[in-house]
């Protein structure tokens, strides 16, 4: 679908390593400038240290360690305000939040078409990235490689999606992925056996991201 003749300027941000609370703080305040019409909207970049965060959905029935051991784990335990159950973060991740408002008011759209964005970066890599219906992410050889969650206010839209690239993985270790036991993960340096150029694969997010949407990165 063509969204507009005309594309909407999108300020891209990369704030590289960065606590996940700290990035929480910053992408409601990034959500409060928009709804007001005081920013464009805003595609971000980030990883994050360990951290195990928890959807609205989630609970400590998703957790394969208690609660009160995560602090001695080295990996931080948060409740948010996103779609979802467990998701793990780890430096290696990439991490994209588009703090936008939706050009259709389409909350399956929308996700549908983020998840294909994701899929349309792995294909640049030789991977085959697969939907399934109803279900949030990306699979690719059976395990999940893409977590996606969003929360949606006025229909602007926060958080996103988060792809493993050259993360060991470890931190999912301690969850259950999607609520399923027996559900593998996988990462794109698994699946190549090599790890790949982090900058490369941001702007390959960047341009798709963009095209997809009909967006025009602010200079």
């Amino acid at each position: 679908m063509n969204l507009s003749d005309t594309p909407t300027p999108l300020i891209v941000e990369d704030w590289g390593l960065l606590k996940y609370e700290q990035s929480f703080e910053r992408q409601n305040r990034l959500l409060l400038e928009l709804q007001a019409g005081q920013r464009p909207d805003t595609l971000v970049m980030v990883e994050h240290p360990a951290v195990v965060t928890l959807g609205r959905r989630g609970s400590v029935e998703d957790l394969k360690i208690p609660q009160s051991e995560f602090n001695s784990s080295g990996v931080e335990l948060k409740n948010i305000n996103r779609g979802g159950l467990a998701t793990a973060h780890e430096p290696g991740q990439f991490v994209a939040y588009p703090i936008v408002v939706l050009k259709k008011k389409d909350l399956r759209w929308y996700a549908d078409s983020l998840l294909k964005v994701v899929v349309a970066v792995l294909h640049e890599y030789g991977l085959e990235g697969v939907l399934k219906k109803g279900e949030p992410g990306v699979w690719v050889n059976g395990g999940k490689i893409c977590s996606f969650g969003i929360a949606v206010k006025k229909w602007c839209s926060m958080h996103g999606i988060a792809l493993n690239v050259n993360n060991d993985l470890k931190t999912f270790g301690l969850i259950v992925p999607c609520g399923r036991p027996q559900e593998t993960v996988t990462s794109i340096v698994r699946e190549l056996g090599s790890p790949v150029d982090m900058d490369e694969l941001k702007q390959y997010f960047v341009s798709k991201f963009c095209t997809t949407f009909s967006y025009q990165p602010k200079a």
